[in-house]
C-alpha cells in the first residue's frame, strides 16, 4: 500500500485556489499602482506570500505526476528549500529594498543617459 504524503492530499486544493485568487488580484494591482502607494505595498505583501505558496503546491503536484515514488522525498525537499529561498528573497526586497513591484518595474524603465 502506497503511503500518502501531505503534498498529495486534496486539502491543498483550497490553498492553491486562494493563491490563484491572490495572484489574480495582486499582479494587476502591482502593475497599476504608483510608487510608494498603499496599493503597491499591499500588492508586494500579497505577492510575497502567494508566489512561494503557489510555486510550492504546483511543483509538488508535478512531482506527484512525473517523479518516480522513490525519488519524491528528496525532490520535494529541494522544492521546499527553493520555495523558502524565494520567500526570503522577496521578503528581503520588500523589507530592505524598494519592494517587489518597484524592483520588477525597473526592468522596463529607461535608464537615464549620463550627461
Amino acid at each position: 500500500m502506497q503511503r500518502i504524503l501531505a503534498a498529495d492530499i486534496a486539502g491543498f486544493n483550497k490553498a492553491y485556489e486562494l493563491s490563484n485568487y491572490a495572484l489574480a488580484a495582486a499582479v494587476p494591482a502591482a502593475v497599476l499602482s504608483s510608487t510608494d502607494s498603499a496599493m503597491q505595498k499591499a500588492a508586494d505583501w500579497t505577492l510575497s506570500l502567494a508566489i512561494p505558496l503557489h510555486m510550492q503546491i504546483t511543483t509538488n503536484a508535478l512531482v506527484t505526476d512525473y517523479v518516480p515514488t522513490r525519488f519524491r522525498a528528496p525532490v520535494r525537499a529541494a522544492i521546499l528549500a527553493s520555495s523558502l529561498v524565494t520567500y526570503l528573497g522577496i521578503m528581503k526586497v520588500n523589507l530592505a529594498g524598494p519592494g517587489l513591484t518597484e524592483t520588477v518595474k525597473t526592468l522596463w524603465r529607461k535608464q537615464p543617459t549620463p550627461a
